[in-house]
């Protein structure tokens, strides 16, 4: 099986409230396994599909551009963008 290309992070917020990261997911790429260590928001910055496998197996999640959700930390999970396009969103995590 061929490995995905990895997704972008890019920190532009880092103070002692938040941390603020801009994700870019080019085509076909992924997060690979993960969680996170804090309660954090997604922002998407254009509607799209994601997949989005928390040991189910990868179930297609649809987002709204500017339409937030919540998640709380620990939950471990792997992020695929299935699609041709490169996506964009912005992750606030709360400290």
């Amino acid at each position: 099986m061929t490995e995905r290309p990895l997704f972008v992070l890019t920190e532009q917020i880092d103070n002692p409230r938040t941390c603020v990261n801009h994700l870019l997911f080019p085509a076909h790429c992924e997060t690979r396994w993960h969680r996170h260590e804090r309660d954090y928001v997604i922002v998407p910055m254009q509607a799209c599909e994601l997949l989005i496998d928390t040991g189910e197996g990868p179930k297609p999640v649809a987002l709204k551009a500017g339409e937030c959700y919540y998640r709380d930390a620990g939950v471990e999970h792997n992020v695929i963008n299935p699609s041709d396009t490169d996506i964009t969103l912005i992750e606030v995590e709360i400290k």
